[in-house]
């Protein structure tokens, strides 16, 4: 959690400027988790930053979370590793549906808390008009596990590179190698 983000620093806060700053807070932490799986995105699908970029720059959400799922699940070596990852996946999801209610809802200061009343509204099948205040510390609870999410899923990077150094080294130069894997990962490299 960033220095400044504490319940005392907020509480100090004009109650109107509290609210737009928790509000802010929340959707900024939410959008480096989302560039957190963008990143994930391009370390499976082995793509540079630019490129990365422009897949996950035209895909919702939820579509990322979807395919980021798909990649792991079959890309992953390591089932447990990647169960691991499935599980931060679907947390991921969870926050960006909250994120949607929480971006596109109109919102105010508290009357009945130190923090940020809602005004959802749910037009599925009946018309609904939920209550949802949330109080600070729900505000610094959700930013701290969207932190933990993003950073746990981040640690992807790393995790692949392993696994490609690991399958290099497998592999080897081919049939008429007679150095091993060892050799063929220097091969490997050189080509790059």
């Amino acid at each position: 959690m960033a220095i400044w983000l504490t319940k005392d620093s907020l509480i100090a806060l004009d109650p109107d400027m509290r609210a737009f700053t928790l509000v802010g807070a929340f959707l900024g932490y939410f959008a480096l988790l989302e560039r957190g799986v963008d990143a994930a995105l391009g370390e499976v699908l082995e793509v540079n930053s630019i490129r990365g970029a422009i897949v996950a720059r035209n895909m919702s959400f939820d579509d990322k979370i979807k395919t980021l799922r798909t990649l792991v699940d079959r890309f992953v070596t390591d089932k447990t590793q990647a169960k691991n990852f499935d599980e931060l996946a679907k947390r991921a999801r969870n926050f960006g549906a909250t994120r949607n209610v929480v971006a596109h809802t109109p919102f105010r200061r508290s009357s009945k808390s130190d923090g940020v009343e809602f005004f959802p509204l749910s037009a599925s099948s009946t018309l609904e008009y939920p209550e949802m205040d949330w109080p600070i510390d729900e505000f610094l609870r959700q930013i701290d596990a969207i932190t933990e999410t993003d950073n746990a899923l981040r640690s992807l990077e790393s995790r692949m590179s392993l696994q490609r150094v690991a399958h290099a080294l497998l592999r080897g130069p081919g049939p008429k190698g007679a150095f091993g894997g060892l050799f063929g990962l220097g091969e490997l490299l050189s080509k790059e």
